[in-house]
């Protein structure tokens, strides 16, 4: 008996390891679409930090779709966090 209770409690502690690090993996990849929306609002509105911009007509095509990445860019702006102590700060936790 006792070899099967250290049997189970290895495996579930590997089970528990694996739900810990696809919860970490699903945290990276949300800060990850986070950063991609707004580098993407960089590019197309490049015009607030003084990067060349695409022509007026694509921009403003573009945006009514983009209103969520605008908020994401101005909270983001007003904020003003480190992306790498974010990233550092996912991976890191105990």
């Amino acid at each position: 008996m006792g070899l099967e209770m250290i049997r189970k409690y290895i495996h579930d502690l590997f089970r528990d390891m694996q739900i810990v690090n696809r919860s970490r993996a699903t945290e990276l990849l949300d800060f990850e679409v986070m950063e991609l929306e707004n580098i993407f609002s960089l590019l197309l509105f490049g015009s607030f930090t003084g990067m060349p911009s695409p022509p007026a007509h694509i921009t403003l095509q573009l945006l009514p779709l983009m209103r969520d990445e605008l908020k994401i860019m101005f909270n983001r702006i007003s904020v003003a966090h480190d992306a790498l102590a974010e990233v550092v700060s996912l991976l890191g936790e105990p």
